[in-house]
This record gives structure tokens, C-alpha cells and sequence, in this order.
């Protein structure tokens, strides 16, 4: 048993590629990109281990760097691409993402009330003038459960 331990400690980089490559595999079971990250990171200090001789304190080191700073840039990534999900609507008002959303109306808006359809529902909508079915409209604001829309006039 002392001889596998003794494979396993002056091995490090099978250790650090092992470990890249499990946490490749967790990351498809849906860990959001932390398992990818991590696991490119610890694949890469496994080739350096590889080519290096360092000590595991600082092989460990490495793979914690690295693993920040893939994480960092995958965060700056999607925040370029319009991904990122963190800066969108408050805490536990997703209905704030609607806004700007351009839609039609199903129900007439009649007297300030009516209904738009997003997606595959209707949400109740109210505007300042009365408008016809099939208008293009756009979100401008959310009152609880009902939508202000504005009409696009093309």
C-alpha cells in the first residue's frame, strides 16, 4: 500500500490531469461552467507539473490561481456577450426582464387594460390608449402582474 502512495506523491502531475478530467465529467452532470473551469485549470497544472518539477504546495497554489482566473475571464466573457445573468431584474422580480421586450397585443386595450402575449402565455397589459388587436407594442414597465406597453408605430 506504501508504494502506491509513494506513486501517487511523486506523480503529482496524474494527479492534477485525474482531477482535471473528473471535474470535466461533473461538469457535464451541469455544474454552470465551475467544473470546466476548474478542470481546464487542473489539466494545465498537470502539464506543468509534468514538465517542472514543483513542490505540491505550490502545484496547489497554481491550480487555485488558475481556477480564479478562468472563472474571471469566462465572467468577463459573458458579460461582453450579454450573457451574464448576475446585473439582470432584482432578486425575486424577474418580471423586470421584460421590459423592452416588443410584442402584440391578443386582447384589445380598451379603456387602459388589455392583454400582450410573451412567449407562450398572455400577461395582462395597460397602456394610455386604446389599441387593436395584433398592434406592436413594447414593455416599458412593470406594475406587479400587469405590463405598461407603449405602441410601435411603424
Amino acid at each position: 500500500m506504501n508504494d502506491f502512495f509513494m506513486v501517487f506523491y511523486n506523480s503529482p502531475h496524474w494527479v492534477f490531469i485525474a482531477l482535471g478530467g473528473l471535474l470535466l465529467i461533473a461538469e457535464l452532470l451541469g455544474t454552470g461552467g465551475y467544473g470546466l473551469w476548474s478542470g481546464i485549470a487542473a489539466i494545465i497544472v498537470g502539464l506543468i507539473a509534468w514538465v517542472l518539477p514543483l513542490s505540491w504546495p505550490t502545484l496547489w497554489i497554481l491550480f487555485a490561481i488558475l481556477t480564479l482566473v478562468s472563472a474571471y475571464l469566462w465572467w468577463l466573457w459573458l458579460k461582453k456577450q450579454g450573457k451574464d445573468k448576475s446585473s439582470k431584474g432584482e432578486i425575486n422580480q424577474p418580471q423586470q426582464d421584460l421590459i423592452g421586450i416588443k410584442t402584440v397585443v391578443t386582447d384589445a386595450i380598451v379603456n387602459g387594460s388589455g392583454r400582450v402575449k410573451i412567449k407562450d402565455g398572455t400577461w395582462s397589459a395597460s397602456c394610455d390608449q386604446d389599441l387593436d388587436i395584433g398592434q406592436t407594442v413594447e414593455v416599458i414597465g412593470v406594475n406587479g402582474l400587469t405590463l405598461d406597453v407603449l405602441p410601435i408605430n411603424h
